[in-house]
């Protein structure tokens, strides 16, 4: 039994005896007992594909369809508790055909005991403010125009944080967070858990998954620990991380530049996103892309994989302007692969994994299908899928194994371009290691090129040969990884953010 709090169990906000979750007969969880009290925050860590969101959605009472849950839910008093869940793709929970600002308001109406205040003028005007103030409470700014926007013109870190505004709008007893600091840059999460800490502090019950050993050092009253869907307490962060090999292959010395961008703007509305932006990569570079959270990169990214269309600018590989992906042809759709931060949004549930990484070479390279199973098995494997996982359906798997088997899916197609959009989010560091050492190997045996957009300045410092900072919709500084110096105040701020 594991009591996360000795204390005074029958004060607990929510307590479960012998949890579990099962999908057939194999179980996923199994024999947990925790207790979650008001003003105390708990973190959970575990590889990926341990169990830890499927106890996250246990204690949060989510539907999980064709899984049997067992074991005993027990809130305080015997009265409701009200419980904020916000998922690990917290940007799916964002209703895309609704503006923030009306979307925000009519949950901002649902809080409990809210009444009707005086003339509807005068109500308007005191919603509106309590919007301002739930995104200030999830570390958003609400700046002019921003309420008037759709959920598709910010960035992946900015839905997320919105997301959490639309679970603290409510006012929940009790809030259940899967990985609420993936895509953050290090100023926006330390913003962020800043903010938790100070729910918790005033009487907040908290219950977080994540691999971020920032999180765990900044905000955990107690830390729990999954593997195999069993719970044991830890009482120390030490193992956050402590496996990880610092041995990193020596950074590639680029050559010719293969990809242009000269002066390229994006605007979406009256939005500007990028301003006159020129930047180069060079063959068998990785240029790491960082930067705060709405600076453009996840922008820029789309734009070369053809999904954006730039308002102005040139876009261009080895001399020759790229085209939106529906006019590219086959070998350049190839050429140039994109993987994205929300990796389960782009396979077909009804496939298995397998048959989806496998059919990208049968498509772009013309593979017969027994050869391209094989090499997509053989992929898949190097990034520590295990040979069940590999063939089951997308709902099946983690958000840390679709993320996996994303960039499995574009190295099938042999790229000599590879865009990662936060690969290593979400996962704990020893997976994430895999992942880029996967991008490493691969980057040195083909010569390709890599962009890798990601907020973590430590991972991209160990394996990117020069860094570039985004800021306002535009590259401020480039520099090599070897530079030591202080840079722009940009990268100053994030550079002290990123120190616990």
């Amino acid at each position: 039994m594991i009591n996360i709090a000795q204390d005074d169990v029958a004060a607990a906000l929510l307590s479960a005896t012998g949890l579990g979750v099962s999908v057939g007969e194999r179980w996923l969880l199994r024999d947990v007992d925790l207790v979650l009290q008001p003003g105390r925050a708990v973190v959970v860590f575990g590889p990926s594909g341990a169990g830890k969101s499927t106890l996250a959605k246990a204690v949060a009472g989510v539907e999980m369809p064709g899984r049997r849950v067992v074991g005993r839910l027990q809130q305080r008093d015997g009265q409701p508790v009200r419980v904020g869940y916000l998922p690990q793709d917290a940007a799916q929970t964002l209703n895309p055909a609704r503006r923030i600002g009306p979307a925000l308001t009519e949950l901002v109406a649902l809080r409990p005991g809210r009444t009707r205040r005086r003339s509807r003028r005068t109500e308007r005007r005191l919603r509106r403010a309590d919007v301002k103030a739930v995104l200030a409470r999830a570390a958003f700014e609400a700046a002019d125009g921003l309420l008037d926007r759709f959920p598709h013109e910010f960035s992946g870190g900015q839905r997320t944080r919105l997301a959490l505004a639309q679970v603290l709008a409510v006012d929940p007893d009790l809030l259940v967070l899967d990985e609420p600091t993936a895509g953050l840059d290090a100023v926006s999460r330390a913003e962020l858990i800043n903010v938790l800490c100070g729910l918790r502090d005033a009487g907040q019950s908290i219950l977080v998954v994540s691999h971020d050993r920032y999180v765990v050092q900044r905000l955990a009253d107690h830390t729990l620990s999954v593997r195999d869907g069993r719970v044991s307490r830890t009482e120390s962060i030490a193992v956050v991380g402590a496996d990880r090999d610092d041995r990193v292959l020596a950074p590639c010395r680029a050559s010719r530049d293969r990809l242009q961008v000269s002066d390229l703007s994006v605007r979406f509305g009256g939005s500007t996103v990028l301003s006159d932006l020129t930047m180069s990569i060079a063959e068998g570079e990785q240029l790491a892309l960082v930067g705060r959270s709405g600076a453009g990169k996840s922008t820029l990214g789309r734009v070369l994989a053809g999904l954006t269309r730039p308002t102005s600018g040139v876009v261009a590989w080895d001399g020759t302007p790229l085209r939106p992906l529906s006019r590219r042809s086959r070998r350049r759709i190839a050429q140039i692969q994109y993987v994205w931060q929300e990796a389960d949004a782009s396979f077909d549930p009804r496939r298995t994994i397998l048959d989806q990484v496998a059919a990208t070479a049968v498509r772009l390279r013309r593979l017969p299908v027994v050869e391209a199973r094989s090499e997509a098995a053989a992929v898949l494997t190097e990034l520590a899928l295990s040979p069940a996982e590999i063939r089951r359906r997308p709902g099946q798997l983690s958000g840390g194994q679709l993320r996996r088997a994303a960039l499995a899916r574009a190295l099938l197609a042999r790229p000599d371009l590879l865009i990662c959009d936060e690969i290593g989010t979400g996962l704990d560091p020893a997976l994430a290691e895999v992942i880029y050492r996967t991008v490493d190997r691969y980057r040195r045996d083909s010569g390709a090129s890599v962009l890798a957009i990601g907020h973590d300045l430590s991972d991209q410092l160990r394996h990117a040969d020069r860094i570039a900072l985004m800021d306002g919709g535009r590259i401020v500084e480039v520099r090599t990884v070897e530079d030591q110096g202080p840079g722009s105040p940009p990268m100053r701020e994030l550079l002290t953010a990123a120190r616990p």
